[in-house]
């Protein structure tokens, strides 16, 4: 686990990153518009197995993020906002590999972890939340329906993880590990009882497991725009990329479609 010091500077840094982006400490982030409009950087969504949440490589002024599309995409949304960390504020260059298991985790994967959870769901965002549900600063005496309600909405508002949203209360002294242990078991189908929609719970399937968005199709447009590459390199290096949704017509001066 991360160090008081260093926990502390991590939760600092990503009020900090907030800031640098305009988003207030109760507003939700969108981590994915973050990432598409952040210079020179492509996120690459794939299947990387059982071992992996995701890779940061940067190489000079060009960085490639890799998400595990396995995971579901609330744990997606962590890993992005981890990986965040390593891009930004990670001195290590080249490439960094973030394993999936916990106990693999070294001093800087633990920030990493802490500054994301705090990235997505603010210290005060989560205090705010929990007292307009009438949750203070431990569950006792609270109804455990009343608890797995707050959690849920919490979670769908803020499109954080059910796993880092308990660590995050478990830490804060809301609830213990009995309770942790609880409500991390048949979480789609509370949800789905509950009347809420399952996706953040669930992995990304079809075309969308393999997917790269931001600076290469942004380079692939700008070169095919300029009449550097053809129509037919332009739609090789968009399949390459696992962009079969996007297409070319060939009007004046070229346009790509999404």
């Amino acid at each position: 686990m991360v160090d008081r010091k260093s926990f502390y500077e991590a939760v600092r840094l990503s009020e900090e990153f907030r800031a640098n982006h305009g988003i207030d400490n109760l507003a939700p982030l969108n981590i994915f518009d973050v990432a598409e409009n952040t210079p020179r950087l492509t996120v690459v969504f794939y299947p990387l197995g059982n071992n992996i949440s995701g890779m940061c490589l940067k190489q000079g002024e060009y960085s490639v993020i890799a998400v595990n599309s396995l995971q579901s995409r609330g744990r997606q949304r962590f890993t992005l906002a981890h990986e965040f960390y390593h891009l930004h504020y990670d001195k290590t260059d080249g490439t960094i590999i973030c394993p999936k298991d916990a106990g693999q985790r070294n001093d800087v994967e633990w920030q990493a972890d802490t500054f994301a959870s705090y990235l997505l769901l603010p210290y005060h965002a989560l205090r705010n939340e929990l007292k307009v549900r009438g949750i203070g600063t431990d569950a006792d005496g609270v109804e455990y329906e009343t608890l797995l309600c707050a959690i849920v909405e919490i979670e769908q508002k803020f499109r954080i993880s059910r796993m880092a949203l308990l660590v995050r209360l478990q830490r804060e002294g809301v609830i213990n590990e009995a309770e942790k242990a609880k409500l991390s078991s048949q979480v789609r189908a509370e949800v789905r009882r509950l009347g809420y929609p399952t996706a953040l719970y669930e992995p990304t399937h079809g075309t969308d497991a393999k997917k790269a968005q931001g600076d290469y199709v942004d380079r692939i447009y700008r070169l095919f725009g300029s009449n550097l590459i053809s129509q037919e390199k332009a739609e090789q290096l968009l399949a390459d990329g696992f962009r079969d949704d996007i297409w070319i017509e060939t009007i004046e001066g070229g346009e790509m479609v999404d």
